[in-house]
């Protein structure tokens, strides 16, 4: 094996960064360069992504997402494992496992959504998975997502289409978005409430002022997140486009009233229809919030977890309480610049 060196990430020059990005993160490696150190909260409890280079040749990564855990009331640090890379000619070698030995030493605790590929590896180290958490989604204008109407573009089917789903589904609800910067008290002050609420034997991601404030407002693509309210209840979401696609991601809901939710959610895709989003994107963990996304596109995500401490290792088992897009880097990494 040739002899490697492992650095932290802020020890590398930014055109070793961008030429690895460029290689292995393609459409998002202008975003990755220029907003790393936002991406991985570089610095947080004094957490960094590792780099894995040959001969000053980057040839991997295990990049990683500092957070604070409330586990049975107490604050505990973690790192979510994300963007964990290894060139193609040097995969099959060996370098994986190394990379994630050095990884694991970082952080007591550890969790990650991931790939079966990455799975596997993880699984090999002691890790263990939980499927309790669904991407779910609802294409509003089904058809743009067939193969041969992108390629012609064939509007007049798309706005068909789009029109009796507005018969079928518009509700005389208002409800409008707001954006972010002018409304982060009315968040922040939210988020407070719910931290008051009924603790539960499970973990959580301490979502405080510090974190909002990273998530949000120093957010790289801010001008595109809104918050929705109706009710007392509230959501925040990312609406952008990719491609010819214009998606509307739910990233967080909060209903003072439960049984709200999916009220909530139905509001938002009404506004989506009318509004001229093509599809409705949302990860969670509530089983309610399921039944209003077709079933057959939902799917389970891997949650995994380790932990040195084996009764944190147990309740991280069961998955995180109130997990959604929000968290780790599952909406973040559909940014490009």
């Amino acid at each position: 094996m040739n002899k490697y060196k492992i650095n932290k990430i802020s020890e590398i020059e930014t055109n070793q960064l961008s030429d690895f990005y460029k290689k292995i993160y393609h459409k998002r490696y202008k975003s990755l360069t220029s907003n790393w150190r936002w991406w991985y909260r570089a610095g947080y409890n004094d957490f960094e992504p590792l780099i894995l280079s040959i001969d000053d040749k980057i040839i991997g990564q295990a990049g990683l997402l500092p957070v604070d855990l409330n586990i049975s009331g107490n604050k505990v640090k973690a790192i979510w494992f994300i963007d964990f890379a290894i060139l193609p000619e040097f995969q099959g070698k060996g370098f994986g496992q190394i990379l994630t030995k050095e990884w694991m030493k970082i952080c007591p605790n550890q969790i990650t959504f991931c790939n079966n590929l990455s799975l596997k590896i993880f699984k090999k180290f002691g890790w263990k998975n939980n499927l309790s958490v669904k991407r779910m989604v609802k294409p509003i204008n089904a058809l743009k997502f067939i193969p041969i109407v992108k390629k012609f573009e064939l509007n007049f089917i798309n706005n068909t289409i789009r029109n009796l789903i507005k018969k079928k589904y518009n509700k005389n609800i208002s409800i409008n978005p707001h954006q972010i910067d002018n409304n982060f008290k009315i968040i922040n002050d939210t988020f407070k409430i719910k931290k008051n609420e009924k603790k539960h034997e499970s973990a959580e991601i301490i979502r405080d002022e510090q974190w909002l404030q990273w998530r949000l407002l120093e957010c790289p693509y801010k001008k595109d997140i809104y918050f929705f309210e109706h009710k007392n209840n509230f959501a925040i979401v990312h609406i952008f486009i990719t491609g010819n696609i214009k998606r509307l991601n739910i990233l967080y809901t909060y209903c003072t009233d439960s049984p709200k939710t999916n009220e909530l959610i139905m509001s938002i895709t009404n506004w989506s229809i009318n509004n001229n989003v093509d599809l409705v994107w949302m990860v969670n963990n509530d089983k309610n919030v399921e039944k209003i996304f077709p079933r057959l596109l939902n799917k389970s995500i891997n949650f995994a977890s380790w932990s040195s401490d084996n009764k944190i290792s147990k309740i991280l088992q069961n998955g995180l309480f109130d997990a959604q897009g929000i968290d780790s880097d599952v909406d973040s990494n559909l940014y490009v610049e």
